[in-house]
């Protein structure tokens, strides 16, 4: 049996918590996942999955094979990756995560440029408003804003990006325009899950980083929503000057109390561990910093020296 294979596919499955999702991600069906998994657990003697009506969770055994797969998973990466930039290869795929916000900014269309200079590099971009692992997922990259979740990868900080506060006028005009910073409680708040604002926004006061609190009236899981949201005159939002610019000028949103700096957020590459910069991963980092470039509303980090850290 793949038993390499059939391990990750079972680590996919608990990811998903269930065995139709994990079958969709994995690229097989149902039944053939079931079949691996039966195998597994004949393989190592133990039950591996506890079923329920919420779907599946891993047994104790379960818990013990999943430590061991995840270590066999990412030796297998280390050695790919160590491999491959031997090779200084650029053909092959490059499976990569990012926000719509950012997709929109500038790494769509560094992908698209990519192709054009490097036709043998298959690039899947997957466009998600949620916290990727790029480690437990595997992801070759993600690209994120401010909140980076829940991982073990490695985050270079490349860029910060503006960020201001909008509302349709028409709510404005309701609800009436804040004049001072304390008069914005009055409104209600707009608020991404993905970048949870936890109550408050941070603005920065005679060259201090502030806490300013919000009240909260609405949360929406997409950019999209957010902006449907501020149409229909839900309330106001902390959103990208990049994203909401062509809103702002033809007059369908208004910078809500323009006198505020409102901290810009960063913007990360993440990979997986230090040998999976292969010469695929940086011809893309490469394209996407081009782009940024020349975005007048995202600021590159003056140096742009592998700062690493633990995400």
């Amino acid at each position: 049996m793949d038993h390499l294979g059939f391990l990750k596919n079972y680590l996919i499955v608990i990811n998903e918590g269930s065995l139709s999702a994990g079958a969709r991600r994995a690229g097989v069906t149902q039944p053939a996942i079931s079949q691996q998994i039966a195998t597994l657990e004949k393989h190592y003697g133990q039950k591996l999955l506890e079923r329920g009506k919420t779907g599946v969770r891993p047994t104790k055994a379960g818990h013990v094979v999943c430590k061991y797969a995840n270590q066999m998973k990412r030796s297998q990466q280390e050695l790919m990756a160590e491999l491959d930039v031997l090779g200084n290869s650029t053909s092959g795929t490059l499976t990569i995560s990012t926000s719509l916000v950012l997709a929109e900014l500038g790494v769509a269309d560094a992908v698209y440029n990519l192709r054009h200079t490097t036709p043998d590099l298959n690039v899947v971009l997957r466009v998600e408003d949620r916290l990727v692992d790029v480690v437990r997922e595997d992801y070759d990259l993600a690209i994120r804003t401010g909140n980076l979740g829940d991982t073990d990868g490695i985050a270079r900080k490349i860029a910060m990006i503006e960020t201001i506060l909008v509302a349709n006028p028409a709510y404005l005009e309701t609800h009436s325009r804040p004049q001072k910073r304390e008069d914005i409680l009055n409104l209600d708040f707009i608020d991404y899950s993905v970048a949870r604002s936890n109550g408050y926004i941070p603005i920065s006061d005679n060259n201090t980083e502030i806490k300013m609190p919000v009240h909260v009236g609405f949360t929406a899981n997409t950019v999209n929503v957010v902006l449907s949201a501020l149409a229909n005159e839900v309330g106001y939002a902390r959103m990208p000057r990049a994203l909401v610019n062509e809103h702002l000028k033809n007059g369908k949103l208004e910078e809500v109390l323009p006198s505020l700096s409102i901290a810009p957020k960063p913007i990360y590459i993440i990979y997986p561990h230090k040998h999976s910069l292969n010469r695929r991963s940086q011809l893309l980092i490469d394209a996407i910093i081009d782009q940024f470039r020349k975005n007048n509303n995202v600021h590159l980090l003056h140096s742009l020296k592998k700062t690493e850290t633990t995400a």
